[in-house]
């Protein structure tokens, strides 16, 4: 099966690739959290430079990373492929940060 097309794939500070698909995107801003159209460049940065990233209390293999943006955290959540990489879940403006394991701050 061919990859999906991606609009980006990024190296972390965790030490994994993560990607975002131009399917996934638009189910983002079209249904979930249209507050990020257009913010894909805000999203790839809170992927590279994280000023946290914490481990899901329900799911320890899904990561949640955060970056302030203006008055709120830009979340960005991503869970493992069957490959040596990650993909993003989904991603929305959120006032508090989630508890779970810290497993990275800047």
């Amino acid at each position: 099966m061919a990859k999906k097309r991606r609009l980006f794939t990024v190296a972390t500070p965790l030490g994994y690739a993560v990607f975002l698909t131009r399917d996934r995107w638009r189910q983002i801003v079209r249904q979930k959290h249209p507050a990020l159209a257009g913010r894909e460049k805000e999203v790839r940065a809170c992927l590279e430079s994280p000023v946290h990233v914490r481990e899901s209390a329900k799911e320890s293999e899904v990561h949640l990373y955060y970056r302030p943006v203006d008055d709120v955290h830009l979340c960005v959540v991503v869970a493992p492929t069957e490959q040596d990489e990650r993909f993003v879940v989904t991603a929305y403006f959120t006032k508090n940060i989630k508890k779970g394991t810290e497993l990275w701050t800047s």
